[in-house]
């Protein structure tokens, strides 16, 4: 008789706040202005929505109002162009941003055989930067519609947000043999409690006010970030 081989265990990280400071699109959008695939004076009206998320955390309407002016911001670019030069905005632009602390645990849960994806309502293209960048797994990520290879500001399906992403962690989970109760699950905000309620070890990373109240009412793990970033000297 054979044994069944072991469950794997999986690692799930948001992004925004969570692996990277502030919304990660604001980042992006900044280097495409660098390079002049993008004007300044789009990516103004997107910067007091940045501020506000990095200074007050994330709540609903704000995300939405962050997602609704990140669409705007890639309407009409190339997406091959875009794909070309995201790791040159990865290392200028993005790389100085990401949490070192993040980063090592990340490193911890590879080195004990897990596999760790990134779990994020930001769209596919970005989320797989940081899948290529960091040696990931893999990502769920928001899909854009793209028509002639151009952006048209359309979301395909559900942004992978708030339950949708929970609903795509068990869907994965039972495609790869995953057993949820052995899981971890990493972010800083009280909307992806959805998802943090759907594996056996959710942990806070700098958690947002409402976020805490649950992590301190269920005993929950939570973390405090330094200001140590991927550039930055040890």
């Amino acid at each position: 008789m054979t044994e069944n081989p072991p469950a794997r265990v999986a690692a799930f990280f948001d992004l925004d706040n969570t692996l990277v400071r502030g919304a990660c699109l604001f980042h992006v959008g900044r280097g495409t202005v660098r390079l002049g695939y993008l004007s300044m004076k789009k990516l103004l009206s997107f910067g007091w929505q940045q501020f506000r998320f990095i200074r007050f955390g994330e709540n609903l309407r704000t995300l939405g109002e962050v997602q609704d002016r990140a669409l705007q911001l890639v309407a009409g670019l190339p997406r091959s162009e875009l794909v070309g030069i995201l790791p040159r905005i990865y290392r200028v632009n993005i790389r100085p941003r990401v949490w070192r602390d993040t980063v090592d645990l990340i490193r911890t849960h590879q080195r004990a055989g897990h596999e760790v994806w990134l779990a994020t309502a930001s769209p596919a293209e970005v989320a797989d930067l940081f899948v290529r960048e960091l040696g990931l797994t893999g990502s769920i990520a928001t899909r854009l519609e793209v028509h002639d290879d151009l952006f048209t500001g359309r979301v395909l399906g559900h942004p992978a947000h708030g339950a949708e992403k929970a609903l795509r962690v068990r869907a994965l989970a039972e495609a790869r043999g995953y057993r949820l109760e052995d899981c971890f699950a990493y972010s800083d905000s009280i909307n992806d409690l959805p998802l943090m309620e759907t594996v056996g070890h959710p942990v806070g990373i700098n958690p947002d006010r409402l976020l805490r109240g649950i992590i301190h009412t269920r005993g929950w793990e939570s973390r405090k970030l330094h200001r140590r970033f991927l550039s930055s000297a040890r």
